[in-house]
């Protein structure tokens, strides 16, 4: 692509804003036709899953719809759009996150089952505590917190004064343990 073709491109991309800012419906379209292989292309780049590039795709132009009168004209209109983009791409792992989080939480409740079988519930209770030994301390109390006290991540971070992401690590490692240990894996083995 030239300079000019970059240029004239930026131009319909920016009145194409501008004018769905101003109520321009028909804009969309145009928007749409000119830049939609980028937005899908950078999806794509970030989350390998075509289904999942074809939802960002529409969320983003959804959001650009919804936020078209906050963009302020400066020429480089494709910044403002992938900034938007990356923002939905930013929630998509968030929310992917936040669910394997809770595939992961199958393993506790998995073991413990509810059964009103007493004798069931003491063996269960011993092999939890099997599991929960074969951890740190802190990686004990991360999972305790979390799971049995029902707390949030960041109120972890918070209250044991420790970085978010120290939290989520260690939350990680410890249940990718506990699953190891439980699919037979040895206690004292590293990784």
């Amino acid at each position: 692509m030239t300079k000019n073709s970059i240029k004239e491109k930026n131009n319909i991309i920016e009145n194409a804003i501008v004018g769905l800012a101003n109520g321009d419906v028909d804009a969309m379209d145009i928007l749409y036709s000119t830049i939609k292989t980028d937005v899908y292309a950078f999806a794509l780049s970030k989350v390998y899953n075509k289904n999942d590039a074809d939802d960002i795709l529409q969320d983003t132009f959804v959001r650009i719809y919804e936020n078209a009168k906050l963009y302020v004209p400066l020429g480089k209109p494709m910044a403002w759009v992938f900034t938007v983009e990356l923002n939905i791409i930013n929630r998509y792992f968030q929310l992917k996150s936040r669910y394997d989080v809770l595939n992961d939480e199958t393993i506790i409740h998995d073991i413990v089952d509810e059964s009103n079988d007493s004798k069931n519930n003491e063996i269960q209770d011993e092999y939890l505590i099997m599991l929960l030994e074969s951890l740190d301390e802190f990686e004990r109390e991360v999972i305790s917190l979390h799971l049995v006290s029902d707390l949030k991540f960041r109120e972890i971070a918070e209250m044991l004064n420790k970085p978010l992401s120290t939290i989520l690590s260690k939350y990680n490692r410890a249940i990718k343990k506990m699953r190891k240990i439980s699919k037979g894996g040895k206690l004292n083995e590293k990784k």
